[in-house]
This record gives structure tokens, C-alpha cells and sequence, in this order.
């Protein structure tokens, strides 16, 4: 899943979340969780739709 740099689809895209990876959520705006990944150490927004907040793992 993409990255991005606000939380919006349209923004620009700072890395991405692989299946697998690890990460912290810091916040939330709307549908959008502003996130850390723990493997690559990106921040930025993620949609929502894909964060499962027991397992804190991207599962798409």
C-alpha cells in the first residue's frame, strides 16, 4: 500500500507499506492513519481501509 505525504489519494506517494511490515500509528484524520513504518522507517499517511488496529501489520 502507498505512503503518502497528506492524507489524501491524490498527494504524493513517500514509500510503501509491504505485507509484512511492522508499523506505529500516530494519529488519524478522516479514513487516513498517519503511520511510521517499522521496517523502512517512513512516515506518512495510509488509508484506513487497510490498517487493522489489533494486529498493527499491513495485511494487504
Amino acid at each position: 500500500m502507498t505512503i503518502r505525504s497528506k492524507a489524501s489519494a491524490k498527494s504524493t506517494s513517500v514509500g510503501i507499506l509491504y505485507r509484512g511490515h511492522k508499523f506505529s500509528v500516530h494519529k488519524s484524520s478522516g479514513g487516513w492513519r498517519f503511520i511510521t513504518d517499522k521496517t523502512t522507517g517512513v512516515k506518512g499517511w495510509v488509508s484506513g481501509a487497510w490498517v487493522y488496529r489489533d494486529v498493527r501489520m499491513c495485511l494487504n
